[in-house]
């Protein structure tokens, strides 16, 4: 669905690029965490796939087409969520009038049925919003859009607890067989129970490149209470109950993967991409 080979980036001005020979793929019908520490080009990197900056080396393909091109038949099949934005000085009725042409794919079921969600009407000004009122905006017109890829850059940034849930629920039941979302975060806690695959970017390198199935399989996310043993853990972290674990899958258990834990891990130089 999405290749990048041997990618290259850097901003004018700046002495060191942020991808040098960078290769990643995203396959459809899966959501993807883009994780990361600031500064590593997460969002950098949605936005090269969006077509809003163009490579220096190297080439970025979806379905065939670069996105640097620009061409009208990648473009209806692209939508993107950027963490900060504006609207249009117009109502949201005037808004979805004047977009939905672009996406010929547009469901106006769903549209209804997210903005039912969140509690918004198509009556409702655009330029009057919040961060959090706009991001439900733009969430309920990206998946209604049905295009074969979602980007998303902190999504729930701005949302209040009931609308983070709402909105796990809006991609798990609205997402296509043939979609590819790929979700860019640092809030995990959030979007954890929705990712098939995670990707977790180094400054230099891609520091993990998994499906959550296959980190389940090598890794046990356990907690321990305070003082008792685990000698056979790779990395832990103190909780107020004790102490939460990762160690070997050597059983074969089917534990949640705490995505907070395995990223601190990462971060600390424990390997798991090995």
């Amino acid at each position: 669905m999405i290749q990048i080979q041997d990618l290259s980036y850097k901003y004018s001005g700046a002495a060191e690029k942020v991808f040098d020979g960078l290769i990643l793929s995203f396959g459809e019908g899966k959501i993807y965490g883009l994780l990361g520490k600031n500064g590593v080009g997460k969002s950098t990197l949605l936005n090269l796939l969006g077509g809003l900056l163009m490579p220096r080396q190297g080439k970025i393909l979806i379905d065939g087409y670069e996105p640097r091109l620009r061409q009208p038949s990648l473009l209806e099949e692209v939508f993107y969520v950027p963490d900060e934005f504006s609207l249009p000085a117009m109502s949201l009725a005037r808004y979805v009038k004047y977009n939905v042409p672009f996406y010929p794919r547009f469901s106006q079921e769903i549209l209804e049925q997210c903005l039912q969600d969140f509690e918004i009407t198509m009556d409702t000004r655009l330029d009057n919003l919040s961060l959090g009122e706009k991001k439900r905006v733009l969430i309920s017109f990206a998946l209604a859009t049905r295009c074969h890829v979602l980007l998303m850059d902190e999504p729930t940034n701005g949302l209040d607890i009931p609308a983070k849930s709402l909105f796990r629920k809006m991609v798990a039941r609205h997402m296509g067989d043939d979609q590819t979302i790929v979700i860019s975060t640092h809030q995990v806690h959030d979007v954890d129970a929705l990712l098939d695959h995670v990707v977790v970017m180094g400054k230099d390198n891609i520091l993990l490149d998994a499906s959550i199935g296959d980190i389940q399989e090598r890794y046990a996310f356990k907690y321990y209470s305070m003082g008792e043993p685990c000698d056979e853990a790779l990395y832990s972290e103190p909780t107020p109950q004790g102490r939460a674990v990762i160690v070997p899958n050597t059983s074969g258990e089917d534990t949640t993967v705490n995505l907070e834990l395995l990223f601190n891990a990462i971060a600390k130089g424990i390997v798991i991409n090995s």
